[in-house]
């Protein structure tokens, strides 16, 4: 399936009944908006992890992205069993498309050292140490 447009709302509204959309945003569609935009964000991250670019109009992408919405959407009414697996469906979905996401602790990603952190520095005397010779 080819997809000319970005996600929206109704993107969103068509993967639940009526009912269920209306009890999971609390009748607010800004708690629909707002589920879209966090998923249209972590998804990317995930993609991006991978080492592959995030499309809109790639069919993986959206799914992942309306699995995503879907777990802030019943995270946010408290159902997190329901919660959990949209977000384990996304992840999989991802990893199985797009390969495994590499992760700030995975050891793959660290190999090659990774990018740095920080600088040590040669540690300083402290003028109180004068019995080291350091310091005349």
């Amino acid at each position: 399936m080819e997809y000319t447009q970005m996600l929206t709302v109704e993107d969103l509204q068509k993967e639940l009944p009526a009912q269920d959309y209306e009890t999971l945003t609390l009748g607010d569609e800004t708690v629909a908006v707002r589920a879209l935009l966090k998923a249209k964000v972590c998804v990317k991250a995930m993609v991006l992890g991978t080492g592959n670019s995030y499309d809109e109009l790639n069919e993986i992408c959206r799914e992942a992205t309306l699995k995503w919405a879907l777990y802030e959407l019943f995270g946010f009414c408290g159902q997190e069993q329901r919660a959990r697996e949209k977000q384990e469906d996304c992840e999989l979905l991802i990893e199985r498309y797009f390969g495994p996401v590499i992760r700030k602790n995975d050891s793959s990603a660290n190999e090659n050292g990774g990018p740095a952190y920080g600088v040590m520095n040669k540690r300083k005397m402290s003028p109180l140490d004068r019995s080291s010779g350091q310091w005349g």
